[in-house]
């Protein structure tokens, strides 16, 4: 086998950064995203393995039988157990390495026995989540705090806007009536693209408020319908690299519209950016909000690193090959191995005979020699030559001697 070594300009690091979109709708209780509902698999109802509307972190358990994963077997012979078999999950051993999941303490970890199993589950998954906060500072205390703990954050922000400013003549946060939608990052990743981010507010289908961050500086700017009430203010903001949006927005986008219970009190509350996003896994069941819906749309930002790798072959190399295919049928094998062979080494004759497959115009005689071959794959080494991976090409390509190629890999990190 023939080793070539990569030059110093045959290896390009690269980041691609992608920015994938986003497509979510709100309505009577249920996420769905990017126009997908529960998708029925082979094995399975629900072939995703997770709630309509959620993102799977690393997408294992897909159709696969959603049983329950039994414990490790009985310590064996060698004081070890035994993973248990059903449903992708990730497991360890206590052993002396001290590899643990980072939910385990470690006062639990050391009351484990040596050899004794550990298991966690997948798929992990998460949506966006809505949280509505009323006009009053008492709904910042407790578990509803999330608005109050993120002030520095958005003050971080004022040098784009005042309107981030968590109290200014705009409002106070602290106090007012707000929506704020959260989104994971195993969704938008590094960021939010700026200018991205486009929210609808729809009642009985008919869209009665559009907002955009148009300016790419974080306001959320009431855009459509065209002439609707609050047409041109901020109804909020969004906080790119943190994945919140906050709306404050309390104008009547109604026209008419009376309302709903969109906090779930059993009281109606009009129709206004401030409610925006009931009924996003914010524990409002079905046939709370039936007329509203609302949309959420955005791209992510992600980098992927990536190795480009040049791999050359050039005029009169790889014009051999150890393939027996290669060598004239019929030759025997005493034709083949020389007279200097024996158990410790190997030498085969220098006057065995190679196929020739030109093609040739006539059927006899045929045409010139050439020495061909064809280039079906590429390996790649480390430098104590153990195999790291394997480039396929989709057809292989032929090669004689006065022809170069340059084959182009590129693996994504």
């Amino acid at each position: 086998m023939a080793y070539k070594k990569f030059k110093s300009n045959d290896i390009f690091h690269n980041t691609l950064e992608m920015h994938p979109q986003y497509d979510f709708v709100i309505y009577d209780g249920q996420i769905y995203l990017n126009n997908r509902g529960e998708i029925a698999g082979a094995h399975v109802t629900n072939a995703g393995g997770v709630p309509t509307g959620h993102v799977s972190l690393y997408e294992l358990n897909v159709d696969r039988a959603t049983s329950a994963t039994p414990p490790f077997t009985a310590l064996d012979s060698t004081g070890v157990q035994s993973p248990p078999k059903g449903l992708i999950y990730p497991w360890v051993v206590k052993s002396g390495d001290r590899v643990s999941f980072k939910n385990l303490s470690k006062s639990a970890y050391n009351e484990l026995l040596s050899g004794q199993g550990l298991t966690g589950s997948y798929p992990m998954s998460a949506s966006i989540v809505h949280q509505q906060f009323t006009a009053s500072a008492t709904s910042r205390t407790g578990s509803a705090s999330r608005i109050t703990s993120l002030k520095n954050i958005f003050n971080q922000y004022k040098p784009l806007s005042n309107h981030y400013a968590f109290n200014s003549s705009l409002g106070d946060k602290s106090t007012q009536e707000l929506s704020l939608i959260s989104i994971p990052s195993i969704i938008f990743g590094t960021s939010i693209k700026k200018g991205s981010v486009d929210l609808n507010f729809y009642v009985s289908g008919t869209l009665i408020g559009q907002l955009k961050d148009e300016n790419r500086d974080g306001n959320l700017i009431q855009v459509g319908p065209i002439g609707s009430n609050g047409s041109g203010s901020v109804a909020g903001v969004v906080l790119y690299n943190e994945g919140f949006v906050s709306l404050t927005g309390s104008w009547d986008l109604g026209n008419g519209f009376p309302g709903e219970d969109y906090g779930g009190l059993n009281a109606i509350t009009a129709s206004a950016w401030s409610v925006f996003g009931a009924g996003a896994n914010d524990g409002l069941g079905a046939s709370t909000v039936v007329s509203s819906s609302f949309g959420l749309s955005f791209m992510g930002t992600t980098k992927s690193q990536t190795i480009t790798m040049l791999s050359h072959a050039e005029k009169g190399e790889f014009n051999h090959s150890n393939n027996p295919t290669y060598r004239t049928f019929g030759q025997t094998e005493n034709m083949i191995v020389s007279a200097q062979s024996s158990s410790a080494k190997y030498i085969q004759n220098s006057n065995i005979a190679i196929k020739n497959i030109v093609s040739s115009s006539y059927s006899d005689p045929y045409a010139d020699f050439k020495k061909t071959t064809y280039i079906s794959s590429v390996a790649i080494y480390d430098e104590n030559k153990n195999l790291i991976g394997i480039a396929k090409l989709a057809t292989p390509v032929k090669k004689t001697e006065d022809l170069e190629y340059t084959i182009k890999m590129k693996l994504d990190i």
